[in-house]
């Protein structure tokens, strides 16, 4: 996976702030403004009221990666999920971000690469 191989990182511009939603035990409310500038200068964010169900993960890898709502990949993922409801840039630049956040924010570079590709090969595709 060459385009990830050499890269400077990134950076976030504060923590996850979310309140759960009482219609869908799931579903978070973003409350405070968070976002991501890229290696390129591009700006990631999730704007307050921006609803959110933490990282799409399976149950039976819970085991490997963590449940949804915790872990080094929290912000990755919050960003991740507004964009693919927003569709507003390329799948593929959305799902290769996620994995620059997650190796921004220290998840180890073979937990990443797993969860890129999880999102890669079944992630929404627009």
């Amino acid at each position: 996976m060459k385009r990830f191989e050499h890269f400077k990182r990134g950076t976030f511009s504060g923590p996850v702030k979310v309140e759960w939603l009482p219609s869908d035990p799931r579903l978070m409310r973003v409350t405070e403004f968070l976002y991501y500038t890229d290696k390129e200068g591009r700006v990631w964010s999730a704007n307050k009221k921006d609803i959110v169900n933490g990282a799409s993960i399976p149950r039976g890898f819970w085991w490997l990666t963590g449940s949804p709502y915790v872990g080094l990949y929290r912000r990755a993922s919050v960003i991740h999920d507004v964009y693919c409801e927003r569709k507003n840039r390329p799948a593929q630049e959305v799902h290769d971000v996620f994995y620059e956040m997650m190796i921004a924010d220290g998840v180890p570079k073979w937990k990443a690469f797993l969860m890129y590709q999880a999102v890669d090969k079944f992630g929404p595709r627009w």
